[in-house]
């Protein structure tokens, strides 16, 4: 039985929305994360890693499209559960697989990767960590990309606070200084992409890929789960009540 009193973060969201049929979890869909990949200079043939992979998603649509090896990587075993049938299913068994691991431990040799891509995940993760981690596994001239929820403007300390409470450790930054941070870590040809105007289309977007089935199953599971209820509830007060600070991006930068 599930403890109705424990604390859900956005990681536990995620895990709720992917479970009633949502594949994408951020605004833009898979259009942004094909943006991002193309910057990071995808090719067929290549190798690469998707930190925070979720459900496969990601993984899938860049091996089919790309016809590169993709290794997908996430701490919910649950997701890499459902990750290894979505690939399994659509036929790309020997181009996409997927491992149980923390981000900022990375079990691969350096050098392993051309590209290094995440998504909606950083943010709840010890960046200098973790992106040292991506940095040691991708070979030279390879490329990091990040896409994450941004703030729009230096947020009020209110808001940092009550993000990181409500998502349970959540911290961001200004595009700017994703910019600033890339750089700082040793990256070259630094871009930053700002789609904070994809916001209003999410929660419809949300509602459609979900359908009537999905409707159904999550308020099923809520009924259940006053933690995931009231986590829910948290989110939603926090994007209406701070909208005009909340944004969207991507973060791409080359190993020297």
């Amino acid at each position: 039985m599930t403890d109705s009193s424990a604390v859900s973060g956005l990681a536990d969201i995620d895990e709720l929305m992917y479970s009633c049929g949502v594949d994408i979890l951020h605004p833009g869909g898979i259009e942004k994360t094909d943006e991002m990949a193309r910057l990071c200079k995808i090719e067929k043939g290549k190798k690469i890693l998707d930190v925070g992979c979720g459900k496969g998603v990601t993984a899938c649509y860049l091996a089919q499209k790309y016809e590169c090896e993709v290794i997908g990587v996430d701490s919910s075993e649950r997701m890499i559960k459902y990750a290894t049938e979505k690939a399994e299913k659509e036929g790309l068994g020997i181009r996409v697989s997927f491992k149980t691991m923390d981000a900022c431990n990375l079990l691969f040799e350096d050098g392993s990767f051309d590209i290094v891509l995440a998504e909606c995940s950083t943010t709840l993760m010890d960046k200098q960590r973790a992106f040292s981690e991506f940095l040691r596994v991708t070979k030279p001239g390879g490329y990091i990309g990040d896409l994450e929820m941004t703030w729009q403007k230096p947020p009020p300390k209110e808001l940092v606070d009550k993000a990181c409470n409500i998502w349970a450790g959540f911290t961001t930054m200004p595009l700017e200084e994703w910019q600033r941070f890339y750089e700082r870590m040793g990256m070259v040809d630094v871009k930053a992409v700002d789609f904070s105007e994809a916001i209003p289309d999410m929660e419809r977007m949300i509602k459609k890929e979900m359908g009537i089935k999905g409707t159904i199953k999550m308020s099923c599971r809520l009924l259940f789960r006053s933690d995931l209820r009231r986590a829910m509830m948290a989110s939603s007060e926090l994007f209406r009540d701070y909208a005009e600070y909340i944004g969207y991006g991507y973060i791409v930068g080359k190993k020297r």
